[in-house]
């Protein structure tokens, strides 16, 4: 009986290389993204349970209160503290942003994996829904998906893993196209291996790197997305808090209250720049050949 063909790319290699790894921690800006994140997990984690007031909670005699001891950042117009609202939404917006990726990364990778190598009417089915999906921007596409099925948490995860997974599928199908001419992939196939085992043993380890990376990346487009639509009103519904519907919340109170919308707007920027550089970080993990160009 032959010997069982493993598989061996230079993704593998640069996944166990200590050379790889260092020069990730060597890139300041790369600290930069790993610490921002981990600061942005940990408020949205445990956050909510630390915050000095419910963010439910009005106080119409304390309105519009400026910042002091008792509200760090000052209230809104119902007398709502902004710093626990501005917490509480962190939750609520990264757990949207992170699970509508992984949910469009998990599907949209197999299905591309499953259309590169099978090809023929497979692969023509596939691209054509793909295509159609894709036709339409993120934000156009999570409002007609939104208009459709109503707002709310969950129909914000299903509009935007709808959005994402035509991405993840054309990425994932390249990867694999590429993948499919390895001499490894060949030899398994020589061996008698089902298209499965080809598919989810062979092809799929060595496409997942690059989907990880590039989910990184659209987490920060996932959390852009996210407060555009709630900030329209399509998405997380009053009064619960998003970093979306806070700034919209604020912007009639922008001359008189700019914190109303200058809080949540700097929660929203420092998320951003810190999913775009742990991608870029996870990037030259995964490829540090882009530190030799």
């Amino acid at each position: 009986m032959a010997s069982e063909i493993q598989p061996h790319t230079a993704d593998m290699d640069v996944l166990h290389s200590e050379g790889a790894w260092s020069r990730v921690l060597q890139n300041k800006l790369a600290w930069v993204g790993i610490i921002g994140c981990a600061i942005v997990f940990l408020v949205a984690v445990i956050g909510p349970w630390l915050v000095p007031h419910d963010p439910f909670a009005q106080s119409m005699l304390h309105r519009f209160a400026s910042s002091n001891a008792t509200y760090w950042l000052g209230t809104d117009q119902f007398g709502r503290d902004i710093f626990s609202r501005v917490v509480y939404a962190t939750r609520v917006s990264v757990v949207i942003s992170l699970v509508s990726v992984l949910i469009g990364m998990a599907l949209g990778t197999v299905l591309g994996v499953i259309a590169g190598h099978r090809r023929g009417w497979v692969d023509w089915v596939v691209m054509e829904l793909v295509n159609l999906l894709i036709a339409f921007p993120t934000i156009v596409l999570g409002i007609l998906v939104l208009v459709a099925i109503g707002g709310g948490v969950v129909n914000m995860i299903i509009a935007l893993s709808l959005a994402f997974l035509p991405r993840f599928v054309r990425l994932a199908r390249a990867e694999t196209m590429a993948v499919a001419e390895k001499s490894f992939v060949e030899a398994a196939r020589a061996s008698g291996a089902s298209d499965a085992r080809i598919m989810f043993k062979y092809i799929l380890p060595n496409v997942i790197g690059t989907a990880i990376v590039t989910a990184a990346l659209w987490t920060a487009t996932a959390i852009r997305a996210e407060a555009a639509l709630s900030f329209l009103g399509l998405g997380v519904q009053p009064p619960n808090p998003s970093w979306g519907n806070l700034i919209s919340d604020g912007l009639h109170y922008i001359l008189s209250d700019p914190g109303l919308i200058l809080y949540p707007s700097i929660a929203i920027i420092v998320a951003v720049l810190s999913f775009n550089m742990l991608g870029d970080a996870l990037r030259d993990y995964f490829d540090p050949r882009i530190h030799e160009r």
